[in-house]
């Protein structure tokens, strides 16, 4: 058997049995063990369909078929955070393998693999640049030593939990240096959009305060448009909360992104809907129907109309490959059809695409975004949900060394990209006034280098902000909670329940007005 930095090339032939994991703790063999949010993960990190569990003391990975397969799941780093982290693609051997070292083997993969892709190998020489090459020499010299003591299982954990440590600090700050090289070269060249810093508000909170804040304080408003809320019986719409808003937005010029307008999660599609379930021509005739509404409705006071969000997620329907691509070809048709002046965006959620590992009718999210774009569908925008930090599918924590990864992915599609929907926990606790009723709780989803608290808000923001904006197709950024009044995420608004402003909307206008001069107008 051959072991390699990208994994092991050579491994017992006639072995049928799952891929296997022993587990080590603090340089202790783990025999009790939960794997928290464990999927399997196959080519280019996409989740695939596999059973993950513990049992008699090793964590296992069960597929159906023999292919090499990872392992990804929240795991706890030490002082750099807790992440969801993926191990490297491994063929099923009847030796288990050493999590820990698949862990850090695949994380220092990936920093030669982006150092080639971002051109980080020829910089000039220098005080920041030698710091980081030497603490990788660190890192690579500890997994090769865990690589050497793999006969001492224990022994090799502890290094490895040492080069991963080393390696995760290090890839955040690949990811913050590239970015500040980014960010520089846009700015000289005047890159920017005018409307790059937006909210999304509640419709269902009308305090005049909450908002002049937005008026006053943002580029432009995202105003959801919840089939399920503005809907709740086949023949009742309520739009008056929504009218509001878009009267008092108009009145103030300011930008405005209705939607998502169809997004078929359990959230968003009304209960009245579950009689179709089923029935795909049903679907479409309703969704047809409720878009065309509110297009007419709103057709004066929209700029533009997110269209459909998490179509490939397929989590309230069983719709095939064909009948996703077909009703965002038709919704999106439809708003070009009655507004042939339009902005139409797309939707991907939770671009990481965890719920492709359910094994359902789901599509993968960067096969779902390449599709809509070759299927010709008239679209100007991808829209970009990354909202993370608490225990639900898709919003465990990533550091920032992954989400520049996945928006790497969209750069190759042509199209702009709005992040939609951007947000962590201001709080480390429960918050009952959520949307979830208290149900999430962000100490178990993770945590980016310290437990979430108002000032770690805004330090993520910022941080997030400024990888986001480096990306030279990202145009514009936008907030998933003004305030903590049914927030989405505990504590996630950069004001308080008092509307009184946090950290996190104290650097939200620093970063607005450091960005206004290099902001121009487009379109």
């Amino acid at each position: 058997m051959t072991t390699t930095l990208s994994g092991t090339t050579t491994t017992t032939r006639d072995y049928r049995g799952p891929i296997r994991f022993e587990v080590y703790r603090g340089g202790a063999r783990a025999m009790t063990y939960e794997p928290v949010a464990a999927t399997a993960v196959g080519p280019e990190s996409v989740p695939a369909p596999g059973e993950v569990f513990f049992r008699d003391g090793l964590l296992v990975l069960n597929r159906k078929d023999e292919h090499a397969a990872g392992v990804a799941l929240l795991w706890d780093a030490g002082p750099v955070g807790s992440y969801m982290l993926e191990t490297t693609r491994l063929p099923p051997r009847e030796k288990p393998y050493n999590l820990n070292v698949e862990l850090a083997r695949f994380r220092l993969m990936k920093i030669v693999q982006k150092q080639e892709d971002w051109n980080l190998f020829d910089l000039p020489k220098g005080e920041k640049t030698d710091r980081f090459a030497a603490r990788l020499h660190e890192a690579q010299m500890l997994f090769a030593d865990a690589l050497g003591k793999l006969h001492e299982p224990a022994v090799a954990s502890k290094q490895a939990d040492r080069s991963l440590e080393i390696a995760i600090d290090l890839s955040e700050q690949l990811s913050a240096f590239h970015g500040d090289l980014l960010l520089n070269r846009r700015r000289s060249a005047n890159g920017f959009v005018k409307h790059i810093f937006g909210c999304r508000v509640d419709p269902g909170i009308q305090n005049e305060r909450y908002k002049e804040t937005v008026a006053a304080h943002f580029d432009y408003a995202v105003v959801p448009m919840n089939w399920k809320q503005v809907q709740p019986q086949e023949q009742v719409f309520r739009t008056d909360l929504i009218d509001e808003w878009v009267e008092h937005l108009g009145k103030r010029r300011m930008p405005l992104i209705a939607g998502p307008l169809i997004r078929l999660d359990h959230a968003g599609v009304p209960d009245w809907m579950v009689i179709w379930e089923h029935d795909f021509d049903m679907l479409r005739e309703m969704a047809y129907d409720y878009v065309q509404k509110m297009l007419t409705r709103y057709r004066k006071g929209v700029a533009i109309w997110n269209v459909v969000a998490g179509l490939q997620s397929n989590s309230a329907f069983s719709l095939s490959f064909e009948q996703v691509i077909e009703l965002t070809r038709l919704l999106v048709s439809q708003v070009k059809t009655i507004l042939p002046g339009a902005r139409a965006l797309i939707t991907v959620t939770h671009p990481f695409g965890e719920y492709h590992a359910r094994g359902r009718s789901s599509v993968a999210p960067m096969m779902y975004a390449e599709m809509v774009v070759q299927a010709g569908i008239q679209f100007e925008a991808f829209g970009l949900e990354l909202e993370m930090g608490v225990p639900a599918p898709g919003t465990f924590t990533r550091d920032l060394f992954q989400l520049s990864y996945v928006l790497d992915k969209f750069s190759t599609l042509g199209k702009p990209v709005f992040l939609t929907a951007v947000g962590c926990p201001g709080q480390s606790t429960p918050d009952p006034g959520d949307t979830s009723d208290g149900q999430l709780n962000p100490s178990a989803g993770g945590r980016w280098r310290r437990p979430w608290d108002p000032e770690l808000q805004a330090e993520w923001m910022e941080a997030v902000y400024h990888l986001a904006l480096s990306k030279p197709f990202v145009e514009s950024i936008c907030w998933s909670n003004l305030a903590d009044m049914h927030p989405t995420l505990p504590g996630g608004g950069v004001l308080d329940d008092m509307l009184q402003p946090k950290p996190a909307f104290q650097r939200l206008q620093q970063m607005r007005e450091k960005f206004r001069q290099f902001q121009v107008r487009k379109g």
